[in-house]
């Protein structure tokens, strides 16, 4: 499996959706939502799965909504932790006038937040491995590897892009 093509599918939607709404004079267009990549980036690991895994029609089936749900246990864990993380940062910025009662409880909130975020995760990923062999299992956490190595090499060459294509826009007129 080759990232090009990835690569190239990202760039093509991040490039249509700044296309798609025209920018005011001097303004960059919007870029694709984080959200929005990570539906992709999901959508692309499903794809790549049962190639990767070997798995027949068959087996694939019972297997990709348990690879859903460990997809969104993810990202449901990430968006409560995001949002515990902005109430600290709230609660704690120097200007603010925050109980230590209540940083507490968003402290507390984490740390019980985490834990059940490792919970979840281990149930999901025993979920998917009553759907496969041994060997695929090894498969799997190698293949979920790749992926996040593949993540990272794409949002870096993305937001290079990005970077690019601001520093060849032409400066608006009378600056």
């Amino acid at each position: 499996m080759r990232i090009g093509p990835l690569v190239c599918l990202v760039l093509l939607l991040v490039s249509t959706a700044a296309s798609a709404q025209p920018a005011g004079e001097g303004q960059a267009p919007p870029a694709m939502a984080l959200g929005e990549i990570q539906r992709l980036l999901d959508g692309y690991a499903i794809v790549q799965a049962q190639q990767y895994l070997g798995l027949t029609d068959a087996e694939f089936t019972p297997f990709l909504p348990k690879l859903r749900a460990l997809q969104e246990t993810r990202r449901r864990n990430e968006q409560e932790r995001m949002r515990l993380l902005i109430e600290l940062r709230r609660l704690t910025n120097p200007r603010a006038q925050a109980a230590e009662g209540d940083i507490q409880i968003r402290v507390r909130a984490l740390r019980d937040l985490d834990v059940r975020a490792v919970t979840d995760v281990q149930r999901a990923y025993d979920a998917i491995d009553q759907s496969l062999d041994v060997r695929q299992q090894a498969r799997f956490r190698l293949f979920e590897q790749e992926i996040e190595q593949r993540k990272v090499l794409l949002l870096m060459r993305t937001r290079q892009q990005q970077q690019q294509n601001r520093a060849n826009r032409p400066a608006p007129n009378g600056r």
